[in-house]
């Protein structure tokens, strides 16, 4: 008679068997357990992309199932990592006088001028009143 501790740890070496079995069946995608006619399109996408594949020129779901039943059984490809988002020089903020700086050189940009709030107050200081009806609402 085999004792009660063998007993249980034979039942728990079978429940992690079982539960192996179930994990591993279920992740496997051999040809035999894909079924490309019953999938979505988007789907069928997916599958394709992690096949390496892409379906250029396919309008209906039709190409997409053909394009899968001729791959279901190629190995999977490994996706390239996503790169990371460019930076914009060095992420700093530009300044007012940097872009006006980077305007310089651009076409049509040459007699541009920028006014900032001060130069307006030193323009009337320059140059006066000169008799306009110019009302100050600031």
């Amino acid at each position: 008679k085999a004792s009660t501790g063998t007993m249980a740890a034979s039942r728990a070496l079978w429940a992690v068997f079982l539960a192996a079995t179930i994990v591993l069946a279920a992740g496997d995608d051999s040809g035999a357990n894909v079924d490309c006619a019953g999938m979505k399109t988007k789907a069928l996408r997916q599958f394709l992309k992690r096949k390496g594949q892409s379906c250029v020129g396919c309008a209906e779901k039709e190409d997409y199932v053909k394009l899968c039943e001729e791959y279901k059984d190629a190995p999977d490809v490994a996706q390239p990592e996503p790169s990371p988002e460019p930076t914009r020089d060095g992420d700093k903020e530009k300044s007012i006088d940097d872009i006006l700086a980077s305007l310089k050189g651009m076409p049509g940009m040459e007699n541009i001028k920028v006014f900032r709030p001060g130069d307006l107050d030193s323009l009337k200081e320059q140059f006066g009143d000169m008799g306009g009806d110019v009302k100050d609402e600031m």
